[in-house]
């Protein structure tokens, strides 16, 4: 069970920091696209492997994400997407695409954390180690227009 975390030059990295030390201090492994979410995380004490995945191969990003066991994926990044091949655009993609429960607002990952911290002990955890991780193959995925065309 991995939180997989990511974020961009415009991120508040006292965020992101603040969110990856509270799940790492609940137990939960923590992992990242780029050596310099790493480095940021490392210097609030918190581990974190790194992941490189290929997110435009959806067969083998499907195995990726189940061999790392992903199962929240928070990404902060402020900076406008340039398009598909953005790395973002693509972790928030992969969370969509595969079901994984996704954040991507800084303040909406403080609430979180504020919410989860006002939990008394182990109660968000109790239930999470018992389900299992649950990907499937996406479906192909339609543009909007796509879908406005089929009326």
């Amino acid at each position: 069970k991995t939180v997989f975390i990511g974020m961009d030059d415009l991120t508040d990295a006292k965020i992101v920091q603040r969110v990856a030390a509270h799940f790492a201090s609940a137990g939960y492994p923590v992992a990242t696209d780029t050596e310099a979410t790493a480095a940021v995380l490392a210097s609030a004490g918190v581990t974190a492997k790194v992941v490189d995945f290929d997110y435009a191969d959806r067969r083998t990003l499907r195995d990726a994400v189940a061999d790392t066991q992903i199962d929240l994926v928070i990404n902060l990044a402020k900076r406008r997407s340039s398009g598909k091949h953005d790395r973002n655009y693509a972790m928030r993609r992969m969370a969509v695409d595969f079901g994984l429960p996704l954040v991507n607002d800084q303040r909406c990952a403080n609430m979180l954390i504020d919410a989860l911290e006002a939990l008394p002990q182990g109660v968000a955890t109790a239930k999470y180690a018992t389900q299992p991780l649950n990907i499937q193959t996406p479906v192909a995925v339609k543009s909007w227009q796509e879908y406005l065309d089929m009326r």
